[in-house]
């Protein structure tokens, strides 16, 4: 059961205002394979945990699920991006991925990525 106090994210809109007001990092460990970028918790400060699980849930609930390297995330497209989390509970999310839709297909339910392989 969600309590009251913890912020709901349920629209593209307020989704939007979320991604906008951090600075992403581009994931330099997965330039050549997967590239993407990602905010954590620890870096944006713990007074964001209620959006990040509040985002969280709501790739779940409005989003869709399909397959990276053989691992099932739900995930969410908005604009040019498609965003996921990795953590099994909402309540655990610390970190937010996000990659350019351009840069990725989805075949039979599974990312692909556009580049060299």
């Amino acid at each position: 059961m969600v309590s009251p106090d913890v912020t709901r994210i349920s629209t593209e809109k307020e989704l939007r205002d979320f991604v906008s007001k951090f600075k992403w990092t581009f994931a330099k460990t997965y330039e050549k394979k997967a590239p993407h970028e990602y905010i954590v918790l620890d870096r944006v400060g713990i007074e964001h945990k209620a959006e990040f699980v509040a985002v969280a849930r709501f790739i779940r609930e409005a989003g869709f699920r399909a397959y990276y390297y053989g691992c099932q995330r739900y995930y969410f497209i908005l604009d040019d991006s498609y965003y996921w989390t990795m953590d099994e509970k909402v309540e655990d999310t610390d970190l937010i991925n996000r990659a350019r839709t351009s840069e990725y297909e989805l075949i039979d339910n599974s990312w692909r990525w556009k580049g060299s392989r």
